[in-house]
């Protein structure tokens, strides 16, 4: 596969320095990282494991601000890119890569070369209309963008690198404290014995996730122990340094994990009970040839056939569900329904993305009060999940912010924990902050995750929040963060919000009384 590259660096490295210092200096000083990570596939697959579909970067352009960023130069020419320098213009400061970056984008499309890939670096959604035009030419587009996009920018590409994936797997950076590590062999416990305390932790765990009816929230748990067992609060999770590396070490037998919902499994519930269900809710094509017993599904489905099977294995699923249907249950049936899945989610990042690309009305989608755990339902027989938004205009305010569905109150302890390390005279650290937040509110009795937390920051600071200003007050820091929902929510409908609007919202945050939800 051929492709064309182009980065708009002033605009990547000023969004990734807003989250985290770390990732700005890596990205720019270390390109041939995450170069060598484009070219393996954003997808994950091996150039190995499909050496026809190599994966080549052809073209390498590099949109650089000399007067800021003269200094970043080096290492991208080292990388074998084409540095075109675009100084200020203006006395705002304003550069001319957009025109130079379209102009080269167009001349690669018209190139004798026929480029398969555009991969374009860069959150301004002025580039649209270019994404629009290599649509039409038959070219797949990929976007990276460390800050807000619009949906209309969103919806021009083939795909959108998730920044969080980036961080973790292009520049090889620990975002978040529980991000899944290798899986411990099966008999590590029998080569290292825990001692009694963490034999008491792993019954306990077990005794809890067994004894549950639906899958176990992994900050819920975490609460549990944090408060039952008071060694924990002094050793550090008992050395492990966090929950999800204690759970790692403890290996507890019949019990699965599920670090990217954040739930805990019983193994045999899943595997037992649900093993029918599976099979029920499986499309007829699905069902195994008794004669060769391999499944005809066991061959690769094109993306049309795909889409629809899966449809039917989570409408199916849904329905046959007493109650709403947790993601990580449904991700056991549709990769044992559909074996192809097995592998990762049909180009899509996580499990949640490819659900958004499927037909599932009138299926609905909500993060319960853990504001981790995602589920499906059906409105029509499933009582809503505690925790969903019931406003529908806050609903859509949220969204146009890119903020998940909570409660008002979990987002103002969360900037209200966050404000003193804005403003500092450290760098604001985005993965540091969301675990000192996350274990502020879990230790109060509001299990959250540190992923939940970062999604929330990220959200703010990227719609425009200043995480270097100090803020006196939290009162200040929250009419600021109203300041990026509305902002956010006007650009999308194209309207200025109301009192109406502006009351609702207040209402959510518990501000005020609650205010008209139709």
């Amino acid at each position: 596969m051929k492709i064309a590259l182009f980065v708009d660096f002033d605009n990547v490295y000023s969004g990734l320095r807003r989250i985290s210092a770390e990732a700005a200096e890596r990205f720019s000083r270390q390109p041939l990282r995450w170069l060598r990570w484009l070219t393996i596939g954003v997808d994950g697959e091996s150039i190995d494991d499909a050496p026809s579909s190599r994966r080549r970067v052809l073209v390498r352009r590099c949109y650089l601000n000399p007067v800021m960023y003269q200094k970043y130069r080096r290492p991208f020419h080292e990388a074998g890119f084409e540095i075109v320098d675009c100084p200020p213009m203006t006395a705002t400061g304003k550069t001319s890569t957009d025109i130079h970056l379209v102009l080269d984008t167009m001349d690669a499309l018209a190139d004798s070369t026929h480029f398969d890939e555009f991969i374009v670096f860069s959150a301004d959604a002025d580039f649209s209309p270019v994404l629009r035009r290599l649509r039409r030419h038959d070219r797949r587009t990929v976007v990276f963008a460390a800050g807000a996009m619009s949906e209309s920018y969103k919806a021009s590409a083939d795909q959108v690198i998730d920044i969080q994936t980036f961080l973790r797997d292009a520049l090889q950076l620990t975002s978040i404290e529980d991000e899944e590590p290798p899986m411990q062999d099966e008999a590590a416990v029998d080569i290292n014995p825990i001692g009694d305390l963490r034999k008491r932790l792993a019954n306990r765990v077990r005794n809890t996730v067994i004894q549950a009816e639906q899958p176990v929230a992994l900050p819920a748990l975490a609460q549990i122990l944090h408060r039952e067992f008071g060694e924990l609060r002094e050793g550090k999770w008992d050395g492990a340094g966090s929950f999800g590396s204690l759970m790692r070490e403890l290996n507890i037998a019949d019990i699965d994990f599920d670090f990217q919902n954040d739930v805990a499994i019983d193994r045999q519930r899943r595997n037992g009970k649900h093993a029918a269900h599976v099979d029920a809710t499986a499309p007829a094509s699905s069902n195994v040839d008794s004669e060769n017993g391999e499944s005809p599904l066991a061959e690769r489905l094109s993306p049309d056939l795909l889409k629809q099977a899966a449809e039917k294995v989570v409408q199916s699923a849904v329905a046959k569900s007493k109650g709403p249907l947790h993601l990580s249950m449904l991700a056991q049936l549709l990769r044992q329904a559909l074996p192809q899945l097995t592998t990762g989610w049909a180009d899509a990042p996580t499990l949640a993305a490819f659900l958004q690309r499927l037909d599932l009305e009138p299926l609905q989608r909500a993060v319960l009060e853990n504001g981790t755990t995602i589920v499906l339902y059906d409105p029509a027989r499933h009582e809503a999940p505690t925790g969903v938004v019931g406003d529908r205009l806050v609903v859509s305010m949220l969204r146009a912010a890119e903020l998940p569905e909570m409660k008002g109150a979990d987002l103002i302890r969360i900037l209200t924990i966050a404000r003193p390390h804005m403003g500092g005279t450290n760098v604001f650290e985005i993965a540091e902050v969301s675990r000192s937040v996350a274990s502020t509110m879990t230790a109060e009795g509001r299990p959250t995750s540190p992923r939940r937390v970062t999604t929330v920051l990220q959200a703010m600071i990227f719609g425009g929040l200043d995480a270097t200003k100090a803020y006196a007050e939290a009162h200040e820091l929250i009419v600021a963060s109203m300041g990026v929902i509305l902002s956010a929510w006007a650009r999308e409908m194209q309207t200025q919000p109301d009192d109406d609007a502006r009351s609702r919202l207040l209402a959510w945050l518990g501000l005020m009384p609650e205010a008209h939800t139709s």
